[in-house]
């Protein structure tokens, strides 16, 4: 409960910032690509018959490859085809869906393991999961907190002033590579619907409070994360036949939608 809490508002507030500079479809399009590389790993390792040690390594291995993949494909598209970006964003997340679904028929075993990363199951993380939930979502918080002035100037200098993005080079690169190591590993435990919703529901519903200033909007989305994700779980541990992610996005749609009043 305490590695997701954490883990949400550090994607809330990642969030914020990819939303900022427009770049929610493609945020989706590398989650699916990091999806279809948790689906590919496990099936390999199920397949080789591989240790433990390796069921956890080769998933993330290959959810970065295949998230990396996407972005950088993403980001060529947006280079040669500028107009409609949005459109093709929607045709590369359909072939990635597509994807994820040929990969789940090749391994049959994969069945129940596709709906659960897709859904998500916090209630059956295990220690070390949780462990790696917490560290990461403490990294992000403090990290994304400690530079949030300058992130925030580049997101503006991004969307306002239509300044590119050196995604490869300095603090981009950075932020890039920051964003995919901690959306791999959300999606490869919490899962899919946990991560797509801890980036956006929050700045979405933040956005119609009506009320400026950028700090405030930050504080308001890590909060409603946090607190959503908290009272969400505990409803589902509560109620039994509550799936727990699902009953954490409701939650964060109430209480966010709450903001207005």
């Amino acid at each position: 409960m305490v590695g997701s809490t954490v883990l949400a508002s550090a994607l809330a507030l990642l969030g914020a910032q990819l939303a900022a500079r427009d770049r929610a479809m493609q945020t989706m399009c590398v989650g699916q690509g990091a999806m279809l590389g948790v689906l590919l790993g496990i099936g390999l390792v199920q397949s080789l018959a591989l240790s433990d040690y390796a069921g956890s390594v080769a998933p993330f291995a290959l959810a970065l490859v295949a998230s990396g993949a996407t972005y950088a494909m993403s980001e060529h598209q947006v280079a040669v085809l500028r107009a409609a970006r949005n459109t093709h964003f929607a045709a590369m997340f359909a072939a990635l869906l597509a994807c994820g679904y040929l990969v789940s028929a090749l391994f049959p075993a994969l069945d129940s393991h596709m709906a659960q990363k897709y859904f998500g199951d916090l209630a059956t993380v295990s220690k070390m999961e949780s462990l790696a939930l917490l560290f990461a979502g403490s990294a992000a918080l403090i990290l994304i907190a400690w530079r949030s002035n300058s992130v925030s100037r580049r997101s503006f200098e991004t969307m306002i002033l239509c300044s590119p993005e050196t995604t490869l080079r300095g603090a981009d690169g950075l932020f890039a590579i920051g964003s995919l190591i901690l959306i791999c590993l959300s999606v490869q435990i919490a899962g899919f619907l946990f991560t797509v919703a801890c980036l956006f529901v929050p700045t979405a519903l933040a956005v119609r409070t009506g009320r400026s200033g950028l700090r405030r909007h930050l504080v308001r989305c890590g909060i409603v994360a946090a607190l959503a994700c908290l009272v969400g779980f505990m409803l589902s541990l509560r109620f039994s036949q509550l799936p727990t992610v699902p009953a954490i996005v409701a939650t964060m749609v109430l209480i966010g939608s709450a903001q207005r009043f």
